[in-house]
Order: C-alpha cells, then sequence, then structure tokens
C-alpha cells in the first residue's frame, strides 16, 4: 500500500531538508529550491507496495527519506533479478529525464515501510539548464553510478561465486579493520543471491561452508562474524 502527502510545508519541512543536502539540489537558489518542494510528492510506501513498474512512464525521479527501495526485474520464468537496493539519502531514476524514450526500465518497491520524495523530472530539468553548478551536480552523480556499475560488472565477470559473497559479506562490516564483527543482512537472502547472481542454492551452501570454517554464525538476517581475515580470504 501507497500514500501520497501534498499538503507539505515548505519552511522547515524534512523534505526540503533533505533536498538541499543532495548534491543534486544543492547549488539550486533558494526561490528555485522553495518552488520545486512545491511540485513535489512525498509517498509513504508500505512493505513491498510497489513505486512504479518497468514500462510505465517516467515523469518523475525520487530521493528516499526513508527506508530502502528495491530495483529489480523479473524474468520471464518468474525470477526475480534485484539491479539495485538504493538507501535513505539517495536520489535513483534521474538520468531518464534526459533520454528520449522515459520509461521506467525497472520495477520498484519498499523494503519494510519507506518514504520518497517524487520530484518532477521536467520543472528540475529546467531549473538545472539556468544553473550550471546543478547541472555539474548531475553530472557527477551519474558518474559515480557508472562507475558503480563497471565495479558491479566486474565483480559478476571476474569473480566467482564464493568471491561474490565473501566480499559482499565484508562490504556490511562497520568496520573492516576490525578483526570480528556483526552484521544485519539489508534483504532477504535469496533477494541477495540474486543481486550476486547465483541461485539460492549456491547462497546457502556457501554460508554453510562459512559456518563449517567458523568464520561466521548466523541467526536469521544477523551474522556474527569470527574471522574478518578468513572471510576475505574465502573466496581465494
Amino acid at each position: 500500500m501507497s500514500t501520497v502527502d501534498n499538503n507539505l510545508l515548505v519552511g522547515g519541512s524534512p523534505m526540503k531538508s533533505a533536498l538541499r543536502k543532495h548534491h543534486l539540489f544543492s547549488s539550486l537558489p533558494e526561490h528555485d529550491l522553495e518552488q520545486l518542494v512545491q511540485m513535489c510528492r512525498l509517498v509513504r510506501l508500505d512493505n513491498e507496495a510497489p513505486l512504479f513498474h518497468q514500462g510505465a512512464e517516467a515523469q518523475q525521479f525520487y530521493l528516499v527519506l526513508s527506508g530502502t527501495i528495491k530495483l529489480f526485474r523479473v524474468s520471464p520464468d518468474g525470477l526475480t533479478k534485484v539491479i539495485e537496493v538504493i538507501r535513505q539519502g539517495e536520489a535513483f531514476a534521474e538520468a531518464l529525464m534526459f533520454l528520449q524514450q522515459k520509461a521506467y526500465p525497472l520495477n520498484a518497491e519498499a523494503m519494510g515501510k519507506a518514504e520518497v520524495i517524487a520530484i518532477p523530472s521536467q520543472r528540475y530539468k529546467e531549473m538545472i539548464l539556468a544553473t550550471p553548478e546543478c547541472a555539474l551536480g548531475v553530472m557527477g552523480n551519474m558518474a559515480m553510478k557508472l562507475h558503480r556499475r563497471i565495479n558491479e560488472i566486474e565483480i559478476l565477470t571476474l569473480q566467482n561465486t564464493r568471491h561474490r559473497l565473501a566480499n559482499y559479506l565484508f562490504g556490511l562490516l562497520p568496520d573492516p579493520a576490525a578483526t570480528t564483527g556483526a552484521i544485519e543482512l539489508p534483504m532477504a537472502k535469496q533477494l541477495i543471491a540474486s543481486q550476486l547472481a547465483m541461485q539460492p542454492e549456491t547462497f546457502s551452501r556457501l554460508i554453510k561452508e562459512m559456518k563449517q570454517q567458523g568464520l561466521i554464525s548466523v541467526k536469521g538476517g544477523h551474522i556474527d562474524v569470527h574471522d574478518v581475515q578468513g572471510l576475505r580470504e574465502f573466496g581465494h
């Protein structure tokens, strides 16, 4: 279930504050930002509530105010492929405003309760064309995402499944320099397997191997890492 709140105050609103902190909007003149906020919508989502579907007209892009959003595709045989997980403070779908065919290429839904700001793409595009600093912010944001995609392609093509899973868990550690640590998985294990391009059975088998080697212990979505260095070496 999703609800939309169009009655947001401009002055001091959490939405305005969130926009101002993000580099896509930090260079907007105050008047333009207030005008943009008046045109934005706050969308509240329950767990697994859809935000948009693949192929829908992309008239808005989004900033996550709270919670987490999953971007995914569904294969012809019904399997869900997670493309990206968007967290609080991150924007997504902004690049579509520069494409001729403005349709969402993915599905988006909430993972748990979430709030997102829906930003009108055309109005924002008009504003950044008049504010070169904002245009540079957009270019920087897309460059970061391109760099991230290149890294993900490298991981998926050059690393084996053991290495991918070990690196993923290592990246979730709050202090990678520590010898031990604790991890809270950000989503269901089958979705993590999908994001890492492996079968759920492979994911479960590798987790079992890690447990047998004394590297980790698992309770639901909580993982205690007993040997951080051993975890890093697991894939090798």
